[in-house]
């Protein structure tokens, strides 16, 4: 709820649904997914994400506000059953559940990577992110890591260490240059604007097409940059 950028953005409702609604609606439509979890902080503003869960009946759990990847941590140390951790972001609403499964069908066929990831090289539109991390990996990157920034951002210290294997899952085609994301005011009136035009089972293209027959809308956060440029560091450092 103490975005920078746009606050309070997770309970920004459209219709009858709050954003954070409307993605764990999605989620739930993912066939591959065995329990979800919210992971919210323990800030007193983030009292009313827990209400909403409690709501939604979906298990929430409280932790560090700033050290994001000790609160995954924690979260996992709760959960020792499960061997994968997926992380989806409530700034991306209209993730995809069957991109979702697709991540999840590569990781499974590829056991050998400690992190697979379908945004390591850009390709799906900006919005559709996600990662998913081996037990092991996610559990060595809280232990050892001592850098900030690699706190805060809980996917860094696996990206910065050859020592993880790491997989990319490609889309079919290049579209990188779609803004499907909620960082700023000029985004939330995209995600607005395709929550009202298109249905909730509606998959990632549904919205690209939408988007295409309605330019005014598609431009309205074109110009805005992607702040996870940081992965492409990565790459050019041939550390993925």
């Amino acid at each position: 709820m103490d975005s920078v950028r746009l606050p309070g953005k997770a309970l920004f409702k459209v219709g009858r649904f709050t954003i954070l609604e409307y993605l764990i609606k999605r989620v739930r439509l993912s066939k591959k997914i065995d329990k979800i979890i919210v992971a919210t902080s323990e800030s007193r503003s983030d009292d009313k994400i827990v209400k909403l869960c409690e709501t939604m009946k979906i298990e929430c759990f409280r932790g560090s506000e700033e050290n994001v990847l000790e609160r995954y941590y924690q979260c996992a140390i709760n959960n020792p059953e499960y061997a994968y951790i997926i992380r989806l972001t409530a700034d991306n609403p209209l993730v995809d559940p069957a991109v979702i499964d697709e991540v999840i069908d590569f990781s499974k066929n590829h056991p050998e990577y400690d992190f697979v990831y379908n945004g390591l090289i850009k390709t799906f539109p900006i919005g559709l992110d996600v990662e998913i991390f081996k037990r092991s990996a996610l559990i060595e990157s809280a232990v050892k890591s001592r850098l900030a920034f690699e706190k805060e951002h809980v996917d860094e210290y696996v990206l910065r260490r050859p020592k993880f294997k790491k997989g990319n899952l490609s889309a079919p085609y290049n579209w990188s240059h779609f803004r499907l994301t909620m960082d700023y005011q000029e985004d939330f009136e995209v995600i607005k604007f395709l929550i009202k035009n298109c249905k909730i089972t509606d998959g990632y293209l549904r919205y690209i097409s939408v988007l295409t027959k309605h330019p005014v809308i598609m431009f309205k956060n074109t110009r805005i940059k992607n702040n996870k440029g940081r992965f492409k560091e990565a790459i050019d450092k041939n550390k993925v």
